[in-house]
């Protein structure tokens, strides 16, 4: 197999660095954008967690709830962040003259164009990060007054927030009070930070604390069907190099889905 000196230069320069005497060294740490594989140039290391990496690529499919069809699919490197792939779905649904009504969506997706530019009828159903805390107090603890941007701690000790940033209680404020073996171990005080979608995030775990809730988030369920239909009809490694074939490859997947879909429906079988 041939590759090109350009290719070869890219892998050497993401992994190799020259120390002050001249000697190449391995670069410690992982280089941005860094190539994985000679044969594909658009192939990206990807996180899902913290403990679970993606190699190559991510695939994103849309589920109608209602028919049960597979509306768009789409593919990105593994290292994009899952909101930028909906503007591309959204060029295939204007190609099928549909109308998004409710979205239920993975919380990747909350930082989506479909929900920072959504109307006020498009309700969203995702179920919340969890809160969790192991040195006392939880988040859901401090109130967020979100007029005057500030977080109130169960003590009453009011400091100012910014979204997207971790906010720190004054050491010397925790250190005297009564709450402290309830709330934090820490020697510099309390720290909480605040989600970019906090507001939103709130609203998420009140809304799923309820029965009505609950029974929502459990209509997305056939939505992880299909995601494992799909997936084990196109396996688990890329068939083909770069995104543009892959896509195809996905959105074949996507019909033969669809077909069955259709055989198993009650007017299909009336007519057959």
């Amino acid at each position: 197999m041939e590759f090109s000196q350009q290719a070869v230069r890219q892998v050497v320069a993401q992994d190799v660095v020259t120390d002050a005497q001249g000697q190449p060294t391995l670069r410690r740490g992982v280089a941005k954008e860094r190539r994985i594989a000679i044969e594909d140039a658009q192939m990206r290391h990807g996180r899902k967690s913290r403990s679970q990496r993606i190699d190559g690529y991510k695939r994103h499919v849309l589920h109608d709830l209602d028919t049960d069809l597979v509306r768009a699919v789409g593919v990105t490197a593994a290292n994009a962040p899952e909101a930028t792939v909906t503007r591309d779905l959204d060029a295939d649904l204007a190609a099928q003259q549909v109308v998004r009504g409710e979205l239920h969506l993975d919380r990747s997706y909350l930082t989506s164009h479909w929900v920072q530019e959504r109307s006020p009828e498009s309700a969203i159903y995702c179920k919340a990060w969890p809160v969790r805390n192991r040195c006392g107090f939880p988040k859901t603890a401090f109130a967020l007054d979100w007029e005057q941007q500030t977080i109130t701690c169960p003590h009453q000790s009011v400091i100012p927030f910014r979204l997207g940033q971790a906010v720190h209680f004054p050491e010397e404020n925790c250190a005297v009070c009564p709450l402290q073996a309830r709330c934090t171990t820490s020697a510099h005080g309390r720290r909480v930070t605040i989600h970019r979608d906090e507001r939103r995030l709130a609203e998420l775990r009140e809304r799923q604390a309820t029965p009505l809730g609950r029974a929502k988030l459990r209509e997305r369920v056939p939505v992880e069907h299909t995601l494992a239909h799909v997936g084990h009809r196109q396996g688990r490694r890329a068939r083909y190099r770069g995104v543009r074939k892959d896509l195809f490859d996905l959105r074949r997947c996507a019909v033969v889905h669809n077909l069955h879909v259709i055989a198993r429906s009650p007017a299909y079988a009336q007519a057959a």
